[in-house]
């Protein structure tokens, strides 16, 4: 089954990300699972924001705090490149902090968790997928 399958008389399909399809009345979900189709839909009605999801970057915070250790015990050594290893340590620290940006998530009135799991799209390749959406539903993309 196609996803045309799935849609209403007088619904068309304007974009899509696979799995993710947008129409002219809501977004639909179509995955294959344990060989049987599963849909699910999120009404543009219901449909509030499209956020981007920042995570922490935790190898370069790892990165960072063994700099930051490592610089310390150089310093018993007199080395001046202890104080340079530490002062790049902390900047890594804080830039993995930071984080970076790691997916588009669907927000919606009453959204379970379970739900938020589900309406989470790859960040890489679905820019023109969210700007459809967001134009749709009227939002401004962030600056």
């Amino acid at each position: 089954m196609g996803i045309r399958d799935h849609l209403r008389p007088g619904e068309t399909l304007i974009s899509d990300h696979k799995p993710f399809y947008a129409t002219s009345y809501r977004v639909i979900l179509c995955q294959e699972k344990d060989g049987r189709e599963e849909v699910w839909e999120l009404p543009y009605t219901r449909l509030t924001s499209v956020e981007m999801v920042k995570l922490p970057h935790f190898k370069l915070m790892i990165a960072g705090t063994l700099a930051v250790v490592g610089g310390a015990m150089m310093t018993k050594l007199g080395l001046f490149t202890s104080w340079l290893a530490i002062a790049a340590g902390v900047g890594m620290l804080l830039f993995g902090a930071i984080g970076r940006e790691a997916y588009y998530q669907l927000r919606a009135h009453g959204m379970t968790k379970e739900e938020e799991a589900r309406w989470r799209l790859d960040r890489w390749g679905s820019g023109s997928f969210v700007s459809t959406i967001r134009s749709i539903i009227g939002e401004r993309p962030p600056l």
